[in-house]
């Protein structure tokens, strides 16, 4: 029962919080019988609470020992059935302890639902897989010695554009690993048993999301990505789409980093300095590629205006019903940390417990100065409100930034058409690097050496 009510609550929570959360490969997610769930850590609370939402099966999480002994928090963790991981940096850790976390594991996989952990061992910012923790692979196959049949499901998240409010997520689910492969290794040998199979579970996983030697690698292939999509489609992918855009160009980088140096640097300073310009000019590179015609964008600007107008009186609603509690989420996200990877997840956090709060404060209050039946009505229309005032501020910002990136169009055109000559160049380098790996010609020449 807390489980499903947590599951539900979470589930509009996330729903609120992100502009899109997509699932691809669900299906490959084993409905019965023992299965760990391993996903990255990029996104401090918010990760498990997508893997508890969004995954059709029952979880168990194992979470770090500290967590266990805050007074609510703990409380609600054990109601969960959570598992305490004790860490060498722990205080008060001792190996016995993680002893007893193995047999709980164990029970918990004979019982029914699905244990979910981070092999990363902690939540971070960098581009790239940190060093797995052996506990997975050691609880699948101290588990598979006991009740075959053991499988781990990777799950691999990842955040478009921003972490944050408003952004859009992938989870992505691959094909499970079956234990029973590395049981042979791990009964004649349980140490190498271990460690081969955590490092089939990084390598997998390391496919499945993005990954880069560094942020500004990282940054780059988005905007190339970009760039692509916007030349192709005359718009940003979608999230999936978007994902595979940015995994292909990475993939090949790697191919081609060792193998045509120059050219890469060539086209990383090209990427570097185009998105230098986007940054001084205050243009995006949606701007640079679409042909505006003033008409079309005035009469888009003036139609959305029209409804967007109409709509205000349900948007002040959505705000004075909705707005304390924001800004109080807005602060405790400022004010908790400087982790960016731990700001989404306070500002969550500090929502999910303030909006319903402040909700009933607003329907109690209601109810009591001008009747009960005023007060459900104030109860509905709390939650209501501000799934309508959130659609109209994603609106609003649409309105805004067509109409900001027209004006910067008219009052500075010469740099836009230099912008659009720099995309072209780089553009054409990156095509040219591309097809080499694609299909596997010789060594191109640059038009600089020619």
């Amino acid at each position: 029962m807390i489980y499903r009510l947590t599951k539900g609550i979470v589930r509009l929570g996330l729903r609120a919080f992100f502009r899109e959360i997509e699932v691809r490969g669900a299906e490959n997610l084993p409905p019965d019988g023992p299965c760990i769930v391993a996903a990255n850590h990029h996104n401090s609370m918010i990760d498990p609470f997508l893997l508890l939402a969004m995954l059709d099966r029952p979880l168990c999480f194992i979470a770090k020992a500290p967590l266990f002994r805050m007074p609510v928090l703990g409380w609600f963790l054990r109601r969960l059935r959570c598992i305490p991981a004790h860490r060498s940096q722990d205080p008060g850790y001792a190996k016995e302890k993680n002893e007893a976390l193995y047999a709980a594991a164990a029970e918990t996989l004979a019982d029914g639902p699905a244990l979910a952990l981070f092999p990363e061992g902690k939540s971070h910012s960098e581009p790239q897989l940190a060093e797995f923790r052996h506990g997975a692979s050691k609880i699948a196959l101290e588990t598979e010695s006991l009740r075959p049949g053991v499988r781990v499901q990777l799950v691999g998240l990842h955040y478009e554009e921003t972490r944050g409010f408003r952004g859009r997520v992938l989870v992505q689910l691959g094909p499970p690993v079956a234990a029973a492969g590395f049981r042979d290794r791990y009964r004649t040998d349980s140490r190498a048993g271990v460690a081969t199979l955590t490092e089939e579970l990084q390598g997998r996983l390391s496919e499945m999301i993005l990954t880069a030697e560094s942020r500004e690698v990282m940054r780059l292939a988005d905007l190339l990505a970009r760039m692509r999509a916007l030349q192709e489609k005359g718009r940003p992918h979608e999230t999936a789409e978007a994902f595979d855009r940015k995994k292909l160009i990475l993939d090949r980088y790697r191919l081609l980093r060792d193998r045509e140096p120059n050219e890469v640097e060539r086209l990383r300073l090209e990427l570097a300095r185009y998105e230098s310009v986007l940054a001084r000019t205050g243009l995006h590179e949606e701007d640079v590629g679409t042909k505006r015609r003033i008409g079309a964008v005035l009469r888009s600007a003036l139609g959305n205006t029209v409804l967007l107008a109409l709509g205000l009186p349900f948007l002040a609603l959505g705000v004075a019903t909705n707005f304390a509690p924001y800004l109080l989420s807005w602060v405790v996200a400022r004010v908790s940390t400087r982790l960016p990877d731990r700001r989404a997840s306070a500002g969550f956090l500090a929502g999910l417990a303030a909006f319903p709060l402040y909700w009933a404060v607003l329907a109690v209050w209601v109810g009591r100065r001008w009747g009960l039946d005023l007060g459900i009505a104030a109860a509905a229309i709390g939650p209501l409100s501000g799934v309508l005032a959130l659609h109209s501020m994603d609106r609003w910002h649409e309105v805004f930034v067509q109409s900001w990136a027209l004006w910067l169009s008219l009052v500075q055109p010469s740099a836009r058409a230099m912008l659009r000559r720099m995309r072209t160049r780089a553009l054409a380098r990156a095509d040219r690097l591309l097809a080499l790996v694609a299909d596997g010609s010789a060594r191109i020449e640059s038009p600089e050496s020619g």
